[in-house]
């Protein structure tokens, strides 16, 4: 038998690493459709223990729990097991608090935690267990957005400022989409100027995000960013931005 490892003898370590993880879900992202009522959520375990699985949403705070979970979403089931190499499904459904806004999309986090099983025979013993929580973007999509998501990279824009300690690039996003970029390098002429991938990040819907560049340039009308950015799919896809001319 197993007795699930939730008082743990030695030590307990919630790591957010995916290098220990075996129970796995389907996709990197969850696209809520918002005229959906639910959603399907697939989740398998590979490894060769049994797994019990805590699932719980919120607006944006990384040290969430499922006490003070508080997106607009319940999980049913919320928690349950996973035999080895076996899968579950588990149902994502919205419920209503406050109006979101429909012109774009809003954005929350699933968090889901395995917990190991221990061996009744090893329940005594000392042992160092791994609790793994991974934590994936949920994406509330209205169906009432202007334009639609595969046209979103060939809105963006960007421009260059210089300042006293050099220039930035400022990218523009005027569409009701999320855009979540992953690398940016700027090309001018025959140089390219990289931007530190920690200054990249995810721009939100009628939003700009302004990142500094390694030295100061200057830009002229042929002058590209080419960036990286998830897509739909979970896939990098990479899209050579415009500047745009004061």
């Amino acid at each position: 038998m197993f007795r699930y490892a939730f008082i743990l003898t030695l030590l307990a370590s919630i790591v957010s690493t995916q290098s220990w993880a075996n129970i796995v879900m389907v996709g990197t992202r969850v696209i809520f459709p918002a005229e959906s009522n639910e959603k399907t959520l697939q989740f398998s375990n590979n490894g060769d223990i049994p797994y019990i699985v805590q699932i719980w949403l919120d607006r944006g705070n990384d040290a969430s729990t499922p006490e003070n979970a508080d997106a607009p979403f319940v999980v049913n089931p919320p928690l349950f097991r996973i035999n080895p190499h076996k899968g579950q499904m588990a149902r994502l459904i919205y419920v209503p608090q406050t109006a979101l806004l429909q012109d774009r999309e809003s954005i929350f986090y699933l968090n889901f935690k395995q917990i190991p099983a221990l061996q009744e025979s090893s329940a005594d013993q000392n042992k160092l267990i791994f609790l793994v929580k991974n934590r994936l973007k949920v994406f509330y999509r209205p169906k009432t957005i202007v334009g639609n998501v595969e046209a979103m990279p060939q809105k963006w824009t960007f421009n260059l400022q210089q300042n006293a300690k050099g220039s930035t690039v400022t990218v523009h996003n005027p569409t009701g989409y999320y855009a979540n970029l992953t690398t940016a390098t700027l090309k001018v002429k025959q140089q390219s100027y990289s931007i530190d991938p920690k200054s990249v990040a995810m721009i939100a819907p009628y939003s700009s995000a302004t990142w500094p560049l390694p030295k100061k340039v200057t830009v002229d009308q042929d002058s590209v960013l080419s960036v990286t950015y998830v897509n739909d799919y979970g896939a990098i896809a990479r899209q050579d931005i415009p500047v745009q001319q004061p």
